[in-house]
């Protein structure tokens, strides 16, 4: 016939002493369960996550994207750098807070920011509502 006993787990807990046996494979499983949980929802975690950058505005891809890759004039690329703002997310950041906030960046004046605002305009950065 059909054998159907199978299903056995044997463990062999040893502890130190601090902790007792059945409060170990207790705090284990648990662990192990938040595990499982995690994989098995992935994709429902994976579509919050992508909901979540579209409410922020800005994708992590572009957030991560370096200045670098706007190919900005020497002058307003080292102003950038200089201000410690290395990635397309920060200057985002800082355009939502104003022109001013850009501005207040040491030798960068208005042609500096017409010059960046034309950039992230050509690779569809700029959001909408600051374009001119």
């Amino acid at each position: 016939g059909e054998i159907t006993d199978f299903d056995q787990l044997k463990l062999d807990i040893w502890t130190d002493g601090t902790i007792a046996p059945e409060e170990a494979l207790s705090t284990a499983a648990q662990i192990l369960s938040k595990h499982f949980s995690l994989v098995a929802n992935v994709g429902s975690a994976l579509a919050e996550e992508a909901e979540a950058e579209e409410e922020e505005g800005i994708p992590s891809r572009v957030y991560e994207m370096p200045i670098e890759d706007l190919d900005l004039s020497v002058r307003a690329f080292n102003c950038l750098k200089r201000a410690g703002i290395t990635k397309v997310g920060a200057v985002l950041e800082k355009l939502e807070k104003g022109d001013d906030e850009i501005l207040a960046i040491r030798n960068f004046g208005r042609k500096s920011l017409d010059e960046l605002k034309e950039a992230l305009k050509e690779k569809d950065l700029l959001p909408v509502g600051e374009e001119e």
